[in-house]
């Protein structure tokens, strides 16, 4: 099992832990989505979008923290979840330019900034792996 590196708090802590990282925001939207379900008074099935969303991104990052060798195919199909979170809600902006916040709204906006903030933290990682083989291949 891979040990969460030191200096919390710090971009390179995230980029250094990125299942971690998944596994947390995966699971605070599968509360959310609960959340929002119970608050609705369970009227509408559509409050638990934020949760589907979320188990895409908690089971594969539990899968990378717990398999080192399938670490890089988990995260990206993290970075595919978290994606389509931001796309599917992007529509939550109009909303709430037009005044609009209902709890479906609210929701959508929760989905958006959880999934947008964790696709960019995704991309910057890729990115310093991508960096960090190719300055590897260079020295060998």
């Amino acid at each position: 099992m891979p040990t969460i590196e030191e200096k919390p708090g710090t971009v390179s802590w995230i980029l250094g832990n990125m299942p971690f990282v998944a596994i947390i925001e995966g699971g605070f939207l599968v509360l959310f989505g609960i959340v929002a379900y119970i608050y609705s008074g369970q009227a509408s099935i559509t409050a638990l979008i934020p949760s589907i969303f979320g188990l895409g991104i908690l089971v594969p990052g539990y899968v990378a923290y717990n398999s080192p060798d399938l670490a890089k195919h988990a995260m990206h199909v993290t970075a595919v979840f978290a994606l389509l979170g931001v796309l599917g809600s992007l529509d939550s902006i109009l909303g709430f330019l037009d005044g609009e916040y209902s709890l479906a709204n609210i929701s959508k906006g929760v989905l958006l900034i959880i999934c947008g903030e964790y696709l960019y933290f995704c991309i910057l990682s890729f990115r310093a792996a991508r960096i960090k083989r190719e300055q590897e291949a260079l020295q060998q």
